[in-house]
């Protein structure tokens, strides 16, 4: 007799963040989440602005269609349901995800935790939360392409002043055009950078990435790709063009859809950061199971918001990953919130 099969329960739950996170896509104060459970299994997925997924739409969808992953599935949904199965199973063999996963097996350690700040309005109050959060995090992501490239830079120049032993990233997000990359790159090589990510945008397609070392044929700092990189098919179209990907589970699908992503950049002599959006303690734990597999750990969303429901990844003072070895993706329920 086949085991009895829980229902699918579907619902959004909205998140607030501790203060307004600015990127060159917009600023953001809270975000939605696409939340579904079976049992006492979890899976959740954000909706981020820029991609445009309505809400109400995709949890229609789910209503209607339960737990079914196919091309038609949206983004969001896609997701949400990958990390329940995921969830399912690490729950059923009384493992942690990555325990389950023969990718993950090597005995190494992660890299250090990276903590990313948003474009500042403020510059003193944004000189004394990088002297603070560096005395932790001793990588550290700057987001750029405010519109204004004097600002960019000193935003930059202001941030390695306020911590000069700090692995420094600057993250465009697209928002700079080649002309301005061309500008702005070798300025900010002489700040100490470790990379710049996605400094062009990704709606110009490889075009702009062309462009861009056509224009600046010896880049002064190694360029990776987010936005531009959004699922495996991608990687092999950047080869030659970046030295490295950002590869999160949103934008790419899934657990084992994140581990393709990851092995083609490798095939294609490419880094990997393992990224996440701002999102809660599930998903953000779920991306941390393969984070042995990355270069860079950027995941820090979690750590945005006011009303994180949910505990899981933490990071020491040191700011190195802390992983729950509780079975399946990892994330506990807070104070009533649902069980994982």
């Amino acid at each position: 007799m086949s085991k009895p099969t829980a229902p699918l329960f579907v619902e959004l739950k909205i998140l607030h963040l501790t203060e307004p996170f600015r990127i060159a896509h917009g600023t953001s104060t809270e975000r939605i989440m696409l939340r579904v459970r079976r049992g006492e299994a979890l899976g959740e997925a954000p909706f981020v602005p820029y991609y445009g997924d309505d809400p109400q739409e995709t949890l229609r969808w789910v209503q209607e269609n339960g737990d079914v992953i196919s091309e038609s599935t949206p983004r969001v949904a896609r997701l949400a349901l990958d990390l329940l199965r995921h969830d399912e199973l690490g729950k059923e063999a009384g493992l942690p995800l990555r325990e389950l996963l023969p990718e993950t097996q090597e005995n190494i350690s992660p890299p250090p935790g990276c903590r990313s700040l948003g474009i500042p309005e403020d510059m003193n109050l944004f000189r004394e939360k990088v002297r603070q959060t560096a005395a932790q995090f001793s990588v550290l992501k700057l987001k750029l392409g405010s519109g204004n490239l004097e600002k960019d830079e000193a935003i930059v120049s202001l941030a390695r002043d306020a911590a000069p032993h700090a692995m420094i990233f600057a993250d465009a997000n697209g928002g700079w055009s080649v002309e301005e990359a061309v500008q702005i790159i070798p300025r900010l090589a002489v700040h100490g950078l470790e990379f710049v990510e996605q400094p062009v945008s990704h709606k110009e397609g490889i075009a702009a990435w062309k462009q861009l070392l056509e224009r600046m044929p010896s880049p002064p700092l190694a360029l990776y790709a987010d936005e531009s990189a959004q699922t495996v098919e991608d990687v092999p179209k950047l080869a030659g063009l970046v030295d490295g990907v950002n590869v999160k589970l949103l934008k790419c699908g899934g657990i084992r859809q994140a581990i393709a992503m990851i092995e083609a950049a490798r095939e294609h002599h490419m880094h990997v950061m393992l990224g996440c959006m701002i999102e809660s303690s599930i998903g953000v734990t779920a991306a941390a199971q393969l984070a042995t597999l990355a270069d860079w750990v950027d995941l820090d969303g979690h750590l945005y918001l006011a009303d994180d429901d949910h505990a899981g990844l933490t990071y020491d003072a040191s700011g190195n990953l802390m992983l729950p070895d509780s079975p399946g993706l990892g994330a506990t329920a807070l104070n009533g919130g649902a069980a994982s």
